[in-house]
């Protein structure tokens, strides 16, 4: 049985461990004994996984699931060593500075390994390669069932990550270029199915896909509860997002913490919707996943879009080294149905449709 080692036993590291456990000897990190005492198979470790030499040596592929601010020289350090790195961060470095290292130590790299980035680009990936789509939108929700007070939102994944939607600045693509907008700069609105209608904003979810993709036009936008955003618009123009002391605090700091403490037991929801357009021609995939089995839907679509990779790249079917990001799974004719098939089984599964003369 081959041996994996997962970095992190949150709720996203448990939704991987719960698709692997059966098929996989599991070695799990996290320096939290609480969050490892949630893990009921594998074995545990409260300490760094490169002070376990043989764990890592043994291990035919890494997981990880840390916070996107410190996990690049984990992963640098791990390609390094030639290992094969799944990785569901969202890091705010580029994925290939780390190709060429990668690719002198044989080691192999899928960044952005998640539900969006990640699965996201899968889609928009397929549809650039088969319908040849010149225009890409994105649009993308992780969404308590209902609206929560006191911000009409709830942290559906890590609170650095959430802050980060509202101050990192969002890269789209405008007239076959890269353009840079302010996430909070335009919101507009957004009628999801029969979900309702919500405030969406440009996010910087588009990642890989700006050097991989050449289209004309190309965006994601995140949907939220109506009144939330401009909530965020107006903390972050107090200042509560900033990063530079004041008091001898960090107010981001304490809005993390703030944040943080909100009530964290609900129940949530995805939304997604990628579109390819080509003239008049329209492909689109769907998809609305909603908690299930005590396991938020944040936590499915991560958590499986990073085992069913790993279980691909396991497989075999991954030919590669260096950089391999999630939009060349849509690429392939062999990888990305059997991806799609394992998100299915899973039961995560997408709508496909074509509109024609739009």
């Amino acid at each position: 049985m081959a041996m994996l080692s997962v970095i992190g036993a949150g709720l996203v590291g448990r939704a991987i461990i719960d698709d692997l456990s059966n098929d996989f000897d599991l070695a799990v990190f996290d320096r939290s004994k609480k969050a490892l005492s949630q893990v009921e198979t594998g074995r545990k470790y409260s300490d760094d996984i490169f002070s376990r030499k043989q764990v890592l040596e043994r291990s035919e592929l890494v997981i990880s699931t840390l916070p996107g601010s410190v996990v690049y020289p984990v992963v640098r350090k791990l390609l390094r060593s030639g290992k094969k790195v799944v990785d569901t961060s969202f890091m705010e470095e580029d994925p290939f500075s780390l190709d060429s290292g990668a690719r002198r130590s044989g080691a192999l790299y899928i960044p952005d390994a998640g539900y969006a980035p990640g699965t996201t680009n899968v889609l928009a990936g397929r549809l650039f390669k088969k319908e040849g789509a010149s225009s890409i939108e994105i649009i993308v929700a992780g969404l308590p069932l209902k609206a929560a007070e006191p911000f009409l939102h709830a942290a559906t994944f890590n609170v650095e990550g959430l802050i980060d939607e509202y101050t990192r600045p969002a890269r789209i693509v405008r007239g076959g270029s890269v353009a840079t907008v302010d996430p909070l700069g335009d919101i507009g609105r957004y009628t999801f199915q029969d979900e309702g209608e919500f405030d969406s904003f440009y996010t910087d979810g588009l990642r890989t896909l700006l050097t991989t993709l050449r289209v004309r036009e190309m965006y994601e936008k995140t949907l939220r509860y109506p009144g939330h955003l401009q909530l965020m618009k107006a903390l972050r123009g107090l200042g509560y997002f900033s990063t530079a002391k004041v008091g001898g605090a960090v107010p981001r700091r304490v809005s993390e913490e703030l944040f943080a403490s909100l009530e964290s037991d609900f129940r949530d929801m995805c939304l997604t919707s990628v579109t390819g357009m080509n003239g008049g021609r329209r492909a689109v995939y769907t998809n609305v996943d909603r908690y299930r089995n005590g396991m938020k839907s944040m936590a499915r679509m991560t958590g499986y879009a990073a085992s069913s990779m790993s279980r691909i790249v396991l497989d075999g079917m991954v030919d590669s080294t260096g950089v391999y990001p999630p939009e060349y799974f849509g690429f392939s004719d062999s990888i990305f149905p059997e991806y799609m098939r394992l998100l299915s089984r899973k039961g995560i599964r997408f709508d496909y449709r074509v509109e024609e003369g739009q």
